[in-house]
């Protein structure tokens, strides 16, 4: 065997590759390690840059150019503003009902909304007024018969039971035209009806009213 031509070829790989495509530990030489076919790492930082740009830029090589969000809707603030009031944020709650109000004024769900916080915050006549609004723009029974139920509860709590009383039987009425299946709100407008009714002195009205509720 030539045992010179072996030393030679092997001279002229040393030559030709860095130690670290042989997989040496070089950290100290500039040059990645622990592959069989290494590169230097200024190479890989400027691929590395390169993806970058690249990323950027479309299939065709034109950049490609950030969407711009979109500004929420009348319907975002409502939605957050019920997630507010389930969480018993009412001020915040409030704060969203009134910036879907300036999108969109004659959205009854808005104005149920604003009542509804502002009933939690014991602010009763501000809360009637949102309420008749709501009442105002609602084209259907599904969406009178809550806010006009909000208006007996405030009236009963500011003592003005007669108006309690036209506003809470208005809203049972609603309630059955709407065919609505929620026995809980049905058993809580009785039960305010019965507290209106037996404080104007209508003992038996009250009665039966309590025991529908029951």
């Amino acid at each position: 065997m030539n045992y010179n031509f072996l030393y030679s070829a092997f001279l002229l790989a040393g030559l030709i590759l860095p130690a670290g495509v042989f997989g040496l530990d070089t950290s100290d030489d500039g040059w990645s390690r622990g592959n069989l076919l290494a590169a230097p790492n200024w190479l890989l930082a400027q691929f590395d840059d390169e993806s970058k740009e690249m990323s950027k830029l479309d299939y065709f090589g034109t950049d490609l150019q950030t969407p711009t969000p979109k500004p929420p809707t009348y319907e975002d603030y409502v939605k957050e503003g019920w997630s507010y009031l389930e969480a018993g944020s009412f001020k915040d709650a409030l704060n969203s009902f009134e910036k879907a109000i300036n999108l969109n004024g004659t959205a009854p769900e808005a104005w149920y909304g604003r009542g509804l916080a502002l009933e939690n915050q014991k602010r009763y006549l501000s809360a009637i007024d949102a309420y008749t609004k709501a009442v105002s723009y609602a084209k259907n029974p599904d969406s009178s018969w809550g806010p006009n139920a909000g208006k007996g509860r405030a009236y009963i709590a500011i003592q003005q039971y007669k108006n309690a009383k036209e506003s809470l039987t208005l809203a049972i009425s609603q309630y059955e035209q709407a065919g609505e299946e929620l026995p809980d709100e049905l058993a809580s407008m009785n039960q305010d009806l019965a507290q209106a009714l037996e404080m104007l002195g209508e003992i038996d009205a009250a009665q039966n009213t309590l025991e529908k509720a029951l």
